[in-house]
Formats: C-alpha cells, structure tokens, sequence
C-alpha cells in the first residue's frame, strides 16, 4: 500500500512538473520524441507571446521542415512535403542564424531528391519533376554552399544529362521540318539543357529557333494548350492573339485573366482585354475539344526576360507556351 501510494505520488508530481512547462519547453520535448505535430503547436502557442523571438522562429521552421520529411517517407505525397517547407519559410527570421541556413538547405535537399526519385505520370509531369529537382539544388546551394551532397547531386545531374539533352533537342529540331510537333520536344530537351550549363551557345541558338517555330503550335501533352498566332505592341499594351484549346473532359471557364506572363526571374503580369485591339478573348466557356480566340493584353512596362505564358485556373498551370 505504501508503495502504491509513493507510485502515485511519483505520478502527480511528474503531471504538475509537465504542467509547469513553458509552450516552448513543451515544443522541445515533442520535437525530441520526433511528435512534430505536437512540437508546432506548443511553438505556435509561444509565439503569441514572444512573436519576435527569432530562436523560437527557426524552431518552428525546422519543425515545419521535419514534418514534411514524415509526408514523404511515410506517404510519399510530394504536395504536402513542399507545402510544409513552404510553411517553414514563412516563419525564418530576417537574419537566419548559419545553424539554421543549413537546416533550410538541407530541406531543399531533401525536396531535391523527393521530386527526383517521384514516379512521373506523363512526359509533362517528368520534364516539371526534373525542374524542380533541379531547382530545389540550387536552393539548397544557396543556402549551404558548403552542402556537399547537393553539390554532388547538381553535378552529377549535369554529367549524366547535359549531353543528352542537347543531342536530343538538335535532333528533335531537325525532325521538326517534317514533324512540327517534334519542335515542342526540341524546346523541353534544350530548355533542359539550358538548365544544366546556361552558357552552352549551341543549346541557346537552337532554343531560340525551336520556340519560334513552336508558337502556333498546339501541345497535345497539355491539359488546356494554346497557340500564339500574332503578336502587337504599342504605347499602352504587349498583345498576343491566342487560340485556346480545352483537351480536358469537362468545360472550363476561358478569360483574358486566366492569363499570365512570367520573366524568368519570376516577376509576372496578369492579361487583360484591350478596346484597342479589333478581336479581344472575350470571357467564354469551352467544351471538351473545341476552340476560342482572341487577343490578350499586357500592361507595359514588362519586363524584357520575358520567359513564358501560363493559362491557369484556381492557381494551376493548365497550359503553358514558352516564349523565345
């Protein structure tokens, strides 16, 4: 009885000691024991109090950071882990501390190798996959230059892919004079070499000739591809006339603002129609395999890096149409 009793006490205490706790402490704990669900919400809850402190910021985005790393492993849901680094993001401070550069390159490394070793559905989906896994290298460089496994990793893709890229893309380009849609695999092969060595001025020259001819062709590996058969500019507006076509099984709302035009520093511009030109893309729905055209503006100044058109809907990229 009396060594039930001193159990039980053992007991309370160790509830009144975890009582105590400060929300931080709380979110070390359950960082420790790997619950980091439970860690971000006593870290959360410190950061009401002490919304500068920026140790407790770096906490939660290192958090953030490993959550995400449990999608993947456990669930291999590439969306979730990246929304978590996201998220991480969010919350760096302004001055991160080297510990903490490190912990967000490692995150990006982490992406890297998520969005390389992610099992593609089509040819589209592949050319993004590789995209981002490249992306997420240089990030993670960014971050760490001393990050060694990135470094390898961007190496070692520009030693296995380079060439062959660029072979493809020559060739691809050549076979475009009897099949022009063989120009649109020119551009997805260069633009990836491109990728690997910015500099090579064969992979630029051929690009550059690749997208021109591609413009008025439409990309049957698209969900909602497009055309661009002309292009205006005055003092006002950057015009395209587009021919938008719907490949996906249900109609889809088409207007001038499903339009953007990115730089390739990412800067972006929202499409508009124009009193000033004579056949403006007027708001329409569009059926499964048919058709709309019309002319889409762009407020000038734009940026002259301009590196592509994007049709999105609901924040996706459901066609895309890159510019020379």
């Amino acid at each position: 009885m009396k060594s039930y009793r001193c159990i039980l006490i053992g007991i309370i205490i160790l509830i009144m000691a975890s009582c105590g706790k400060a929300p931080m402490q709380k979110g070390d704990d359950a960082f420790q024991e790997q619950k980091y669900s439970e860690a971000l919400k006593y870290y959360l809850e410190a950061l009401k109090k002490t919304p500068n402190d920026e140790t407790l910021r770096e906490k939660i985005a290192t958090t953030f950071f490993k959550e995400g790393e449990i999608f993947w492993e456990k669930r291999r849901v590439l969306k979730a882990f990246e929304a978590r680094v996201n998220d991480g993001l969010r919350y760096l401070p302004g001055f991160p501390s080297p510990e903490m550069n490190k912990s967000v390159s490692q995150a990006y490394l982490s992406l890297a190798f998520a969005y390389r070793d992610a099992n593609a559905e089509n040819p589209f989906q592949k050319e993004q996959f590789f995209n981002k896994a490249l992306e997420n290298l240089k990030k993670a460089v960014r971050y760490d230059s001393t990050n060694a496994q990135a470094n390898e990793a961007i190496a070692q893709l520009k030693t296995e892919n380079f060439q062959k890229y660029l072979d493809r893309g020559i060739s691809a380009y050549k076979k475009g004079r009897r099949d022009p849609l063989q120009y649109l695999n020119a551009d997805i092969y260069l633009t990836n070499a491109l990728r690997l060595d910015a500099e090579n001025e064969s992979a630029q020259s051929y690009l550059k000739r690749a997208r021109e001819k591609s413009l008025n062709l439409l990309d049957p590996g698209q969900d909602v591809p497009f055309a661009i058969t002309d292009q205006m500019e005055n003092g006002e507006y950057l015009a395209f006339l587009i021919v938008v076509h719907n490949q996906l099984s249900q109609n889809i709302g088409v207007n001038a603002s499903n339009f953007y035009l990115v730089s390739e520093d990412g800067k972006q511009v929202q499409g508009k129609t124009s009193g000033m030109f004579s056949t403006p893309l007027e708001p329409a729905t569009v059926g499964n395999g048919d058709e709309i055209a019309g002319v889409v503006a762009f407020s000038l100044p734009i940026e002259k890096n301009n590196g592509r058109l994007e049709f999105r809907k609901n924040g996706d990229v459901l066609g895309y149409k890159n510019l020379p």
